[in-house]
């Protein structure tokens, strides 16, 4: 079974860089890492979300192993050319809207977590009417607020949404208190929507339980029944597993987190369980992926 990793990010070495090394050489030991991680585990090919620079070098570098997706400037006044670029280019598969204060929230988790002014204020209205000009896929970190996409997946019909992470809020932080899967219902209605799909991401942080996750199950469920296996697709996440909030302001950079997960538990929970068939199992772990962001590489 070919097994689609639908979302990584740049991995970040264990210790900062000396001053000497190029950004070149901290590129390629970006990209080393990424191979390394998903080699390790036996995943076939993996879709990056990270700066432009470190997209551009992980499918240059291994144009067999990676796809790209990329949050664009949504006011640049040529956004039109840009795009037309990205399309154009081998290996850049999607664009992202980030909806929420989530980068706040992500420094100061005592924040409450809201659609941010652009997202209310129609600013990225241009952003997706030019992705589905272009049919460019976007995925959405909605977090809690999937349901709010609605209006976007109306007024756009020809473009390719996937919402993140289930469509739920996932806190780096692991004693989070009440339900994280209280905004599953505002995901479901999303189902009504054909163009709409989701990526089921990140499930050592919202379970409660040991690996293999068993909790998750039944709101995983839930998700499969609305939209159908053809419109979920897995991910692991697995940089974002790792390390842990807040930063320490005297010490930069990210820290291990003291219940460090691993990328294996974040694939063989789905890999090895009895909860779904294997036929579905092939749509999660590729056949969704590949047909949303119509990645034929092979």
């Amino acid at each position: 079974m070919e097994i689609i990793d639908a979302q990584i990010h740049n991995p970040s070495p264990q210790k900062p860089f000396d001053e000497d090394v190029s950004d070149a050489m901290k590129l390629a030991i970006g990209v080393e890492l990424a191979r390394e991680a998903i080699n390790s585990v036996r995943v076939d090919k993996a879709v990056v979300f990270a700066s432009a620079e470190f997209n551009e070098a992980a499918v240059a570098r291994y144009p067999e192993l990676f796809g790209a997706v990329l949050v664009m400037d949504h006011t640049a006044e040529d956004l039109d050319e840009r795009m037309a670029a990205f399309k154009a280019s081998p290996g850049m598969l999607g664009l992202r809207t980030l909806p929420t204060n989530y980068g706040p929230v992500r420094v100061d988790p005592t924040r409450a977590l809201t659609l941010n002014e652009t997202f209310l204020g129609g600013g990225f209205d241009r952003y997706w009417a030019l992705a589905e000009k272009h049919d460019l896929p976007m995925f959405f970190s909605a977090h809690d607020f999937a349901s709010a996409v609605a209006p976007v997946a109306e007024r756009h019909p020809d473009l390719t949404i996937i919402i993140d992470h289930f469509g739920i809020t996932q806190s780096l932080r692991t004693d989070i208190e009440g339900d994280r899967w209280r905004a599953l219902p505002g995901l479901l209605e999303m189902a009504r929507y054909p163009n709409v799909y989701v990526k089921c991401c990140g499930t050592p942080l919202v379970s409660r339980e040991p690996y293999p996750y068993a909790d998750v199950w039944p709101h995983f469920h839930k998700i499969l029944k609305a939209f159908g296996p053809e419109r979920c697709m897995w991910a692991s996440d697995y940089t974002r597993m790792r390390w842990g909030l807040p930063d320490d302001p005297q010490n930069p950079g990210p820290r291990p987190r003291s219940d460090w997960k691993s990328y294996a538990d974040s694939l063989h929970y789905l890999l090895y369980t009895d909860e779904i068939s294997q036929s579905d199992k092939a749509q999660l772990f590729s056949g969704t992926v590949r047909r949303a962001l119509k990645w034929t590489i092979a």
